[in-house]
């Protein structure tokens, strides 16, 4: 097994602690928001090319440009998410998430 593909799995062994710092970034910087794990990770699908899709669901007027990178930097700059995580932010309003059918959600940490 190559050594891209042993990091790869480590990371996402570690989803639910990557979604928990995602979670803690969200809501610092989009009070009220609501964090979910979606897709493949969430339905126990994983492969060598699965990433982590987390899903941040904001209360209506709070979606913004940049809100992806404010996101991401504040979960790495104060949660200390690793900059190689596969994580996939999907930022939608409220009423937004219905079109994603499988969710965990990940309360508060």
């Amino acid at each position: 097994m190559s050594s891209w593909v042993k990091i790869r799995f480590q990371h996402l062994k570690l989803w639910r602690k990557y979604a928990a710092m995602i979670a803690k970034a969200a809501r610092d910087v989009v009070p009220g928001a609501k964090v979910y794990v979606v897709g493949g990770v969430a339905e126990g699908r994983v492969t060598v090319l699965s990433d982590i899709d987390v899903l941040v669901v904001v209360p209506r007027g709070k979606l913004r440009k940049g809100l992806y990178a404010e996101i991401m930097m504040r979960a790495m700059d104060a949660y200390g998410l690793p900059l190689d995580a596969p994580v996939e932010l999907h930022i939608v309003e409220e009423g937004g998430e219905s079109r994603y059918k499988t969710r965990i959600e990940i309360k508060a940490y």
